[in-house]
């Protein structure tokens, strides 16, 4: 339709007036206008504090979900270490059980050996009087001999006197007959003990051998496992603990002496060779395995028949830290860190042909303790 000019501006003229807010708005129109404006008003609002608010929490759990999320793989990983250490458990006591069966066969042998020895000098002394008695009484022509002696005195108390050293030196006599008597009885006892134990040595030794070849296959079998849950764990606490080394020391401030796959247990004051007793602990472990500074401090390798290749730690922390059994040498001498590697598990010294592991001793000032509660610390 085609509008004439005077139908063109009131057309404009309405179109405003239909845009054109009233003037006066009634009471109830004016609180559904404020009402309607604010909420259009407060709806930008509200969507950014929302915003800001999901930006907030995002960034709070994207800052402490690693955290926790390296927490808890670290867990993990030494639950995963444990679980490999006590797989090697039983194997690890059956072993220890042989070595202190045969310690102590062997303790009774060198007492039974000893006893032997002084019974058989015992016995010598005993028949060396006896035959000189016997000597003594042929050439004073036996019974006729004493009867002179006693027929002999010169007075009545000079006749008792020689009486009672006739019947002293008789009982003398008998005594050391009954002596000679007893001690080849003794002797002759020890000597069937001395066989049968040595039979039982024999035995024991034997088990021994198999218990402890099943023990280093049983550990050897968990080596690599074992040493890449090892190296996991030091690539998570070098990231969680910059510049303070891959294995940080454990509760009591040392680290653990030996760095890979391992078994051991409380052998304090059990028995061992030459009638001595265990002053340390023996840690399991395969040939080679890493053997690492519990402390800082310094360190002087040496060598010993009883100790093979051995180190002495003398941390500056105060306490002193012997290894023994070395395969080897990783460091001259000199000052190390606490879980720099120094050497390697063998059996060097008098573990010649025995099971793999580090005897391992520590102390206040070379007061030597019991280690084992101090090595759980530290794992």
């Amino acid at each position: 339709m085609i509008l004439r000019g005077g139908d063109k501006r009131q057309a404009r003229a309405g179109i405003l007036a239909d845009m054109t807010l009233p003037s006066k708005l009634h009471s109830d129109d004016e609180g559904r206008a404020c009402t309607s404006h604010a909420a259009r008003l407060a709806r930008p609002f509200g969507t950014i504090l929302y915003i800001a608010l999901a930006l907030m929490l995002g960034l709070s759990l994207l800052g402490l979900a690693p955290a926790s999320a390296h927490a808890a793989t670290l867990a993990q990983l030494k639950a995963q270490l444990a679980a490999i250490r006590a797989d090697s458990e039983p194997a690890g006591a059956a072993y220890e059980d042989a070595t202190t069966e045969l310690e102590n066969t062997r303790y009774r042998v060198k007492q039974t050996d000893g006893r032997i020895k002084a019974q058989t000098k015992k016995l010598a002394t005993a028949e060396a009087r006896l035959g000189g008695r016997a000597d003594a009484m042929y050439r004073e022509g036996g019974d006729d001999g004493i009867l002179s002696f006693v027929l002999g005195s010169t007075s009545w108390e000079d006749f008792v006197t020689r009486l009672d050293y006739i019947t002293i030196i008789a009982a003398n006599d008998a005594a050391l007959v009954d002596q000679v008597k007893v001690t080849r009885a003794e002797l002759q006892a020890d000597r069937v003990q001395l066989v049968a134990d040595a039979k039982v040595q024999a035995k024991q030794a034997a088990v021994l051998k198999v218990r402890s070849d099943a023990l280093e296959a049983r550990l050897a079998s968990k080596k690599a496992e074992y040493n890449r849950v090892l190296a996991q764990i030091a690539a998570q606490m070098a990231r969680d603990n910059p510049g303070h080394g891959s294995f940080p020391p454990g509760p009591n401030g040392m680290v653990f002496p030996v760095r890979g796959v391992h078994y051991y247990r409380n052998t304090w004051g059990a028995p061992r060779s030459g009638g001595r007793h265990h002053m340390g602990t023996d840690i399991m472990s395969p040939r080679g395995t890493p053997v690492v500074a519990c402390a800082s401090g310094t360190a002087r390798p040496h060598y010993s028949g009883l100790g093979g290749k051995s180190i002495t730690l003398t941390g500056s922390n105060g306490w002193s830290y012997y290894y023994a059994h070395l395969n080897g040498y990783a460091i001259k001498g000199g000052h190390v860190k606490a879980g720099q590697i120094i050497g390697y598990v063998g059996n060097t010294g008098n573990a010649a042909g025995g099971a793999c592991h580090l005897h391992f001793q520590m102390g206040p000032h070379g007061s030597w303790v019991n280690p084992y509660s101090y090595l759980r610390a530290m794992e």
